[in-house]
């Protein structure tokens, strides 16, 4: 007669070690597996929104410069550029905004903005690892537009003949203006968790009939 004890007897020590064993390294690999799919998706997610903040940005300037007079790499003498790094990039007339207030108390016909990159530095929340800023008559400091700018010139070509380069050591940012009203922007963003730069670049004009273009 069989014995019915040995049908229903339990795991042994050694046989529970293997299963436990066996069930550790199924969950270390779907652990892993979960952590390498949210990094990736981290990593995407980071390169979709830098490539969506270059965007805005682009569009922003870009109608900044379509308001705009004249636009110029370069700050007139009686323009002060702000110490602490700051390098100014393009520079622009514009007509003033409900006729506002100049320093002296008389009322200006125009008004006149400043674009400069800066590296981050420690007292800032922006991202770096350089930060593009804006500044226009009566701000007391520039504005951060955009964050993580590359520290690197953005790789474009001019396309513009005759055109002025704002130049190649100012970080990710970078313009080719043509008799004051053509200009042809170029911005390089950072993504951090992967070292991978961006460019993005357009045209845009001043409106027509508005300029006094320079020969």
């Amino acid at each position: 007669m069989q014995d019915w004890r040995r049908g229903n007897r339990g795991f042994t020590l050694t046989e529970l070690l293997v299963a436990a064993a066996v069930g550790s390294i199924v969950v270390a690999m779907s652990g892993w597996a979960m952590v390498a799919i949210l990094q990736n998706n981290r990593r995407v997610e980071e390169q979709a929104i830098t490539r969506m903040n270059l965007s805005r940005a682009l569009d922003f300037i870009s109608d900044d410069i379509r308001s705009a007079i004249r636009i110029s790499t370069t700050a007139p003498s009686d323009w002060t550029i702000p110490s602490g790094g700051y390098q100014l990039v393009m520079f622009m007339e514009k007509p003033a905004d409900n006729l506002e207030e100049q320093d002296n108390g008389t009322l200006a016909s125009t008004t006149r903005v400043a674009y400069y990159t800066r590296p981050k530095t420690s007292n800032v929340v922006w991202r770096g690892p350089m930060i593009l800023y804006r500044q226009k008559i009566g701000d007391s400091t520039p504005n951060a537009l955009i964050d993580g700018i590359a520290n690197t010139s953005p790789n474009c070509t001019n396309n513009l003949p005759g055109a002025t380069d704002s130049g190649t050591n100012k970080g990710g940012f970078r313009v080719f203006v043509q008799h004051n009203r053509n200009v042809k922007l170029c911005i390089a963003g950072l993504v951090e968790s992967t070292g991978t730069v961006y460019q993005a670049e357009t045209l845009a004009a001043v409106r027509s009939g508005s300029a006094t273009p320079t020969p």
